[in-house]
């Protein structure tokens, strides 16, 4: 099967998440593979900053690319550079990279990490189309799912499942100073963009219903975004302002997680949820929302509730942590599930046929025509 001589990655978006965390790791392991990469991200964004800092094969994309020809500074540099892949990890950069394709007549790989349909609008079904896309590579079964039921061919999507760092992970070790400094009690976790699609209300009535019941933990909400300030209030109104303390974006999210006791991950809609994933193979249990990509990343390896049920999300905190047997069970069965299943190789090797597929279908059809 053929492989690539080079893959540009494009990315513009600024904040820091999954999916990033997603991006920096291919970047790497394609790198570490032997295949030429470079990853295209925007200037100031978290990514570049964490790509240059690590020394990832890395460039800025600066302003000019949003104007109608600014993409062509770049596609000179994409042709010196023998790219033969784009790939295109948010919205954004799908418009980047559809004008890029067409100059240049590269296949483009679209990466998909949310489980919500296409709009039906004429404007995002022109976009989303296969006259632009070639294959679609979705982190999950349930975003997989989803973007076909959208219209998009089946024979086009691919599933290269979000892969997780596990030698990395392997290494952390709980920092007790951390923990005490939050007091004698129990640590529980929530971590991901304070956003209204995340349904962190939950997390804090759940605070409070679990206090109410004997509960006594800290409930640290890692992460920042529009909706902090009605949070905090929330807490305040809820009485648990100083149970519910809000540390902002971490870099260090991962290791914080390994110092907690319990994530509890509220999200009504995930593709497949990083974070989940890192708790499952650090062997802290999971209380989550029930939505289709959360439950297939657990596969039954965690406590699922509904996304307004608070009774429901507080009995299942409590037993998670106070039913010792449960929970070690359910522990190690996530552990093993985890490495079977979120090795980062999977995603490479999975990415990599679909970068051979695309490859190979070009071939086809440049004979065709010839």
């Amino acid at each position: 099967m053929p492989q690539p001589r080079h893959v540009a990655h494009l990315h513009t978006g600024l904040d820091w998440g999954g999916g990033e965390y997603q991006v920096a790791h291919l970047v790497h392991a394609l790198t570490a593979s032997g295949v030429a990469t470079t990853l295209w991200a925007s200037r100031g964004g978290l990514l570049l900053s964490h790509a240059v800092k690590r020394e990832l094969p890395a460039r800025a994309l600066t302003g000019p690319w949003r104007w109608p020809l600014g993409h062509i500074p770049l596609c000179r540099q994409l042709a010196r550079d023998g790219v033969d892949i784009l790939h295109c990890h948010d919205s954004r950069a799908l418009g980047l990279g559809i004008r890029i394709r067409r100059r240049l007549g590269v296949p483009l790989v679209l990466a998909r990490r949310i489980a919500s349909p296409l709009r039906t609008n004429a404007l995002s079904r022109a976009k989303y189309s296969v006259r632009h896309i070639d294959a679609v590579v979705a982190v999950s079964e349930t975003v997989g799912e989803v973007f076909c039921r959208s219209g998009f061919p089946r024979d086009r999507v691919f599933v290269a499942p979000s892969g997780l760092d596990l030698k990395a992970l392997d290494g952390l070790a709980r920092d007790e100073p951390f923990r005490e400094s939050f007091g004698a009690g129990l640590l529980i976790a929530g971590i991901g963009k304070l956003a209204r699609k995340k349904n962190w209300p939950l997390f804090i009535r759940t605070a409070a219903s679990a206090a109410a019941v004997g509960i006594d933990a800290q409930w640290l909400l890692v992460g920042d975004g529009p909706d902090r300030r009605a949070l905090e209030a929330l807490a305040r109104d809820a009485g648990v302002a100083s149970r519910v303390r809000f540390l902002g974006f971490r870099p260090d999210a991962a290791q914080i997680l390994k110092n907690c006791d319990l994530l509890f991950f509220p999200s009504r809609r995930e593709g497949a949820s990083v974070t989940v994933r890192q708790a499952m193979a650090l062997g802290v249990p999971v209380v989550a929302v029930d939505a289709a990509g959360t439950a297939e990343s657990l596969d039954g390896h965690g406590w699922l509730v509904s996304p307004d049920d608070v009774a429901g999300a507080t009995r299942a905190v409590v037993e998670a942590l106070t039913n010792t047997g449960m929970r070690e069970a359910v522990c190690r069965d996530a552990r093993r599930s985890a490495r079977e299943r979120f090795s980062f190789d999977r995603t490479l090797a999975g990415t990599l046929d679909v970068y051979a597929s695309v490859l190979a279908s070009t071939a086809r059809e440049d004979r065709s025509r010839s």
